[in-house]
């Protein structure tokens, strides 16, 4: 490590308060007030849990540190079970969603919070735009096709025509990253507050990451299976890592709904057509703990979606010193390596990504370079920061 550089375990603990796990926010509730998350997204029930179930926990768990009542009201999450169950999937602490009500109080409500970014949450002072739900689905998802493109045309339509409406109702609206923003900026002329989603860093940064040489050759991809995240892609990637004799193996893993099962069965049905089945190594509802493994022992990251409007994946990755190689096309090009190829690769086509793929394999100083920097670039996303944005937000409200 360069001289005088902090480690990245020293920078976390201390951005956390010597390594506490409450930040001293600015904000403290005088008298206890009762603040609603309300997470009304469909696509979760449909498509198994992603990024915007962990945002809706992770804003509930701000709230609750701040000094307020909270209540989640959240389609996929009806129990108490389901809410320990999902929180252990997302890596986070019992303790920390314990006193968290679920559903909808009889209480007064002093702020509400939608954190599924779209009109089926209804009316609430604060909206978390996730990706632009009121335009064409193909415009933020180009790889969904067929029924799934049906069904996601139908859900933008209905937002389109409701959107302008909540508006005038909506006193913060916050969008996941600077693409986003621009998508909402474009059509309604509001231009939103921009905080990025968190990212549970606890269980990664805690151990220095892996060698070089200490690493399995292995491409990792992270994602829920659904047709939006383009993993079909990894078949085309799954060949030219064969004709191009790399010793190389491929593994998916991430959330699966059965609901999804047509499109794991394409995927499936692709490999083995392809005589890939000793390459490609798919791994569904993974534990937390099984996840963070293969973060820090594969050689390198890369990421299938086009358009990604952020990518919790990417930085947890790079939080394990696990070099990237991403859309160029995407928030995560833009806002979380700052369009910096000395903090992860950006690729345009699948040829550019498997050059890519060649350049770290072969190249151990640049895997060292792009690790390093990466690990470093991964601490400003934290879950801690989230909070403590959030909470100011809400400050500003009450």
């Amino acid at each position: 490590m360069p001289q005088g550089m902090v480690s990245p375990l020293n920078w976390l603990k201390s951005s956390r308060g010597g390594g506490s796990s409450r930040l001293s926010f600015h904000l403290r509730v005088s008298e206890t007030m009762l603040a609603l998350v309300r997470h009304h997204m469909i696509g979760s029930l449909l498509m198994g849990p992603g990024g915007s179930e962990y945002v809706s926990l992770e804003t509930a768990i701000a709230l609750k540190k701040a000094g307020f009542e909270v209540y989640l009201d959240s389609l996929g999450v009806r129990t108490f079970d389901k809410l320990i169950s999902l929180s252990e999937f997302y890596g986070l602490s019992y303790e920390e969603i314990s006193d968290i009500g679920l559903g909808y109080p009889d209480e007064k409500i002093d702020i509400v919070i939608n954190t599924s970014g779209d009109v089926l949450s209804g009316r609430s002072q604060v909206v978390y735009l996730h990706y632009p739900s009121f335009l064409e689905v193909n415009t933020y998802y180009p790889a969904v096709k067929g029924f799934a493109r049906t069904l996601g045309n139908l859900y933008s339509l209905l937002n389109n025509l409701f959107f302008p409406f909540y508006i005038k109702y909506t006193r913060v609206f916050i969008a996941n990253s600077s693409l986003t923003a621009w998508f909402f900026n474009k059509v309604y002329g509001v231009e939103p507050a921009i905080v990025y989603p968190p990212v549970n860093l606890d269980d990664i940064i805690g151990e220095e990451p892996l060698g070089y040489k200490d690493r399995d050759s292995r491409i990792l991809i992270i994602s829920r299976f659904s047709p939006e995240k383009n993993l079909e892609k990894v078949v085309s990637i799954g060949k030219m890592v064969k004709e191009r004799k790399l010793n190389m193996e491929i593994v998916i893993a991430g959330s699966f709904s059965e609901r999804n099962g047509w499109y794991l069965k394409k995927i499936i049905d692709e490999i083995e057509a392809n005589n890939l089945g000793d390459i490609i190594t798919l791994r569904l509802n993974i534990s937390r703990k099984d996840l963070v493994k293969l973060y820090r022992t594969s050689l390198l990251y890369v990421h299938l979606t086009p358009m990604e409007h952020f990518g919790i994946s990417i930085v947890e990755s790079m939080a394990a010193g696990t070099p990237t190689i991403i859309p160029k096309n995407s928030g995560a090009w833009i806002d979380i390596v700052d369009e910096n190829p000395e903090i992860s690769l950006p690729y345009s086509n699948l040829n550019e990504l498997l050059e890519h793929v060649v350049r770290i394999m072969n190249d151990e100083e640049l895997w060292r370079k792009i690790s390093f920097n990466a690990r470093l670039k991964s601490l400003s996303f934290s879950r801690y920061r989230y909070h403590e944005e959030i909470s100011n937000i809400v400050r500003k409200l009450i």
